[in-house]
């Protein structure tokens, strides 16, 4: 495990202005914390050889498992139709076509299917399933005890796999004894549990071990014809703490039952290997670096061997000229006559084609985006022209796009899925790549998100939110998680800032290996920059700073409140708030408590804490924290191991002991370095938008202490409808513009229009003191049809009276309780009754039978059976009548404040005194 382990993981599942044109950017909504946790996520895009059939993975979040759920899709590319192979809770993994296309292989540790005899609960583990496309449900096809680690088609019928041949002697003993004693990097046990090659064939079930190796395989290639294959070993379980032992990357002839031992020299070995199709020759992504087996900071390169060489025991390694001085970056993939690779380009990735020529050199081809935002990922068929690709931005939510690559020209085709459907009902931050001279004057490269209802002229805070890492990177793609929600700080009126510091991946190997020995020396000095550039540029109000990150995020944002003077003096920022998650305080215990700690900490930090004691206590905040006045609320897993729990304690311990700033600890029983639980990250979520909320933007977050239906809460709502200045006089943008919410393809008031939102049209209509927030009425249709024609003409929008099919679709979600004739007499009065209570009712007069809009319970409209995926809507069925359209022309329909539902009246007339309007805005 190297340094890039320091990033996030992904733990459910990966933006210009630039939206979907059925719904503009005033009419969505502001992000909650649901949007989040709940999103769903692609991954794992596969074509089929011939192109016909695209296999992928949805995730999406699941409350009652509180994780996200990961569902095997098919889709057919001819009809654009998709439809689930897989459902339940049981977690799938590497599914891959049959070379035919025809079945599809996954490994799950489900339960086997009744009838068929599975393995005790200690020897289960993850198991192969093939599941035939024409027909039949999944089938397990292994019974291996302690399962399947990986596998790979051969042909039709012949699966390649590893696995642990056998529990030891020594293990089982300690089994039966209940001795669950655990020796650290025990050597013994790691070759006692040797992990092997297999083939299993699918016509008679038998499984036949391939080698005998005594360490663990963990990759291999298969070639083509099945004769050879390539597997990268792992040697020694210190490994992944010390780097000090490299695997072994060994050349299987199966024909011959010959071994060659390949790259035997190098520390820093390749893990990935791609055969020609013809099978006569290979490509490695081989590590780069400046010094061998310090590889925290590489990059990709490529070699391409001959297997000729390597059968003949020969290891002649030929190094590729990819024209290009960074990196291989994104997705690779073997063609006919050579490969497609992405190129690391800082926040966006540049695609290529390579052309093998005759004398082993490659020409190479650029492939251009073939839509106005950026290429994210491509993959093609083996056997035809067919490509899947994603594009989008950092302001423009991924599209998967179905075409053809020919060449290197890359054709689009219709979209073939929108993931969440481009969040197109929720605000969405203007974003910029931005650049700056960063530590050394170097050009340092960053994402800037735009706070929402930005006015030119005026400075606004800045939330700094820094990636882990160190070598990672934000790119310019649209990326909201639990970890990081720019759009959250955005909508609340703050600048956003992501920022690709020294030491970040994509920018090649001196920038990503600028910080070995150096760290914190760089990065704060570009983060410092970064904020600079922004105050120079008039936008950031530099006593208003905010720093957020998790991992090396977390890091960073440490060391900007204990370090800042040291590496980048002068700076007058204020910082008025830290949310760091997983983040070291600490670099002497890290050494030994973190997984990769020793690897990790000489690289960075330079030698051992033994060997360089004061370098280590100098770059750890921890003996700094008397310098910290910045209220900070810290987040960890209790089970990390990458940056390990005991950190948080420390920065916690320290801060609440000395007591100079708020300090708040959060811990989320059994989660790793990255959260998995939906509730633990919308806890974390929660907790850090209301510390912010607090010490930023000085407001504090709504405790939900009443139902959403209550009196008390209906009241608080009112609030916030439009309202009027004290004059009732000039027109407010933002404040009598009636509140809108999605109803299909339109959008439908909330509320019934106003008197004060009347007021803003008609200047001289007078308003008793006390009833601003009645529903206008008494108004004709022609009234009504010019009110939507000024507002029209006010906001740029189209708004207009709802059609009679709208207004009855919507009458099926009226509230529980209206203000109706039934509200007023406490019961359902007959025909006869209802006449004469409603002489009595109107004898008290209109503004007395009114209530204010929005004061009786809600209707819910929206998608779906769940409430709180619904918008409001109130007084559907009561208070006032509204003007609706019809093929007749304009007619008054729904219940009001004099009148009782009558399912059986023919026609209901409706007093003109107790009608009004709601509006529709078309998209």
């Amino acid at each position: 495990m190297d340094a890039a382990s320091r990033a996030l993981p992904l733990a459910v599942f990966s933006l210009s202005l630039l939206v979907s044109p059925c719904v503009a950017q005033e009419d969505r909504r502001d992000w909650v914390v649901e949007d989040v946790v709940m999103q769903e996520r692609t991954s794992s895009w596969q074509l089929s050889r011939d192109g016909s059939k695209a296999l992928w993975i949805r995730t999406r979040g699941d409350k009652e498992a509180d994780k996200g759920i990961a569902t095997l899709m098919l889709t057919t590319l001819a009809t654009n139709e998709s439809r689930e192979l897989t459902v339940g809770q049981e977690s799938i993994g590497s599914p891959k076509f049959s070379p035919d296309g025809h079945r599809i292989a996954f490994t799950s540790g489900r339960d086997f299917p009744k009838g068929m005899e599975g393995l005790s609960k200690d020897e289960k583990g993850s198991q192969i399933w093939i599941l035939d496309l024409r027909g039949g449900e999944a089938r397990p096809v292994t019974k291996i005890p302690h399962g399947v680690r990986s596998f790979e088609w051969g042909d039709d019928d012949t699966i390649y796999l590893t696995a642990r041949d056998a529990w030891s002697r020594r293990e089982a003993k300690a089994k039966k004894a209940k001795d669950k004693t655990r020796v650290v990097e025990d050597i013994d046990l790691f070759r006692d549990g040797a992990v092997r090659l297999f083939r299993f064939s699918l016509d008679d079930k038998k499984l036949k071990r391939l080698t005998t190796n005594r360490d663990r395989i963990q990759r291999f290639f298969v070639s083509p014809k099945q004769r050879y294959v390539i597997a990268v070993h792992s040697v020694d379980p210190a490994n992944a703490a010390e780097g000090r032992f490299p695997p072994r990357v060994v050349w299987y002839d199966l024909e011959s039952g010959s071994e060659l031992e390949i790259y035997g020299d190098r520390k820093s070995k390749p893990r990935s290997f791609a055969f020609w199709r013809d099978g006569e020759g290979l490509y490695a992504r081989v590590p780069h670096m400046t010094i061998d087996g310090e590889d925290s900071a590489s990059i990709q390169r490529l070699d391409m061997l001959r297997t000729s060489d390597l059968t003949a025991g020969r290891f002649a390694l030929e190094r590729v000229d990819l024209d290009w001085d960074r990196s291989m970056s994104g997705s690779f993939f073997v063609t006919e006559d050579g490969f497609v690779t992405g190129l690391a380009h800082g926040v966006e990735t540049a695609w290529a084609r390579y052309v093998r020529q005759a004398d082993g050199s490659h020409a190479k081809v650029a492939i251009e985006s073939p839509s106005e935002w950026p290429l994210q990922s491509l993959v093609r068929a083996r056997d035809a022209n067919t490509a899947i690709f994603v594009v989008g931005d950092a302001s423009e939510p991924d599209h998967v796009m179905q075409g053809s690559l020919q060449g290197a020209t890359l054709n689009m085709g219709e979209e073939l899925y929108r993931p969440n459907k481009g969040f197109a009902k929720l605000r969405i931050a203007k974003t910029e790549v931005t650049r700056w001279k960063g530590a050394n004057d170097e050009e340092v490269e960053g994402i800037l998100y735009w706070p929402k209802g930005y006015r030119e002229g005026e400075r606004y805070p800045l939330v700094l939110v820094t990636h882990g890492g160190p070598h990672a990177a934000d790119r310019n793609r649209f990326s909201e998680r639990w970890s990081n929600t720019p759009n959250f700080y955005s909508q609340r009126g703050a600048f956003v800032l992501k920022t690709n510091y020294h030491g970040s991946s994509g920018y090649g190997l001196a920038f990503g290996e600028s910080i070995r020995h150096r760290y914190y020396e760089l990065e704060v000095v570009d983060l410092a920059r970064g904020i600079q550039a922004l105050v120079d540029r008039g936008l950031v109000d530099k006593g208003r700073i905010g720093l957020v990150g998790w991992s090396n995020g977390a890091i960073l944002s440490t060391a900007m409140l204990t370090h800042l003077d040291d590496y980048a003096p002068g700076h007058d920022f204020t910082f008025r708030v830290a949310a760091p998650g997983a983040g070291d305080v600490n670099w002497t215990s890290d050494y030994g408590n973190c997984a990769f700690g020793a690897s990790f900490d000489e690289f960075y930090l330079g030698g051992t804490p033994w060997s360089n004691p004061v370098g280590y206590i100098e770059k750890s905040p921890m003996f700094r924290m008397q310098d910290v006045t910045t209220p900070t609320i810290i987040f960890f897993g209790t089970e990390d191991t990458a940056v390990p729990t005991s950190q948080g304690w420390e920065h916690y311990r320290a801060m609440h002991r000395i007591g100079k700033a708020p300090v708040r600890f959060l811990l989320f029983p059994g989660e790793p370095h990255g959260l998995r639980k939906l509730t633990h990250q919308t806890r974390k979520l929660t907790e850090e938008l209301a510390w912010v909320d607090r010490h930023l933007f000085e407001t504090e977050a709504e405790v939900e202490l009443v139902a959403g239906d209550s009196p008390l809460a209906v009241a608080r709502r009112m609030q916030e409808v439009a309202v009027a200045d004290a004059s009732f006089g000039s027109f407010r943008s933002g404040t009598l513009i009636p509140e809108t919410v999605p109803f299909g393809d339109v959008a439908i008031g909330r509320f019934e229009v106003t008197r004060v939102q009347w007021r803003a049209f008609r200047g001289d209509y007078a308003i008793p003191t006390g009833t601003e927030n009645l529903p206008i009425t008494g108004i004709s249709a022609d009234d009504a049809k010019a009110y939507c024609a000024w507002l029209s003409a006010t906001t740029g929008a189209k708004y207009r009276l709802p059609t009679v099919e709208e207004h009855d679709k919507l009458a099926m979600s009226k509230g529980a309780r209206e203000n109706d004739l039934k509200r007023w007499v406490g019961y359902s009065p007959s025909l006869e009754d209802a006449a004469r209570v409603q002489a009595m009712i109107e004898q008290l007069g209109v503004d007395r039978a009114l209530l204010p809009v929005g004061s009786c319970p809600p209707g819910f409209v929206g998608e779906g059976r769940e409430l709180e995926k619904k918008a409001m809507v109130f007084d559907i069925g009561g208070n006032a009548a509204e003007w609706v359209v019809g093929e007749g022309g304009s007619i008054a329909k729904g219940g009001c404040a004099v009148l009782v539902r009558d399912e059986r009246a023919a026609t209901v007339v409706v007093p003109l005194a107790y009608t009004g309007l709601r509006v529709v805005r078309d998209s």
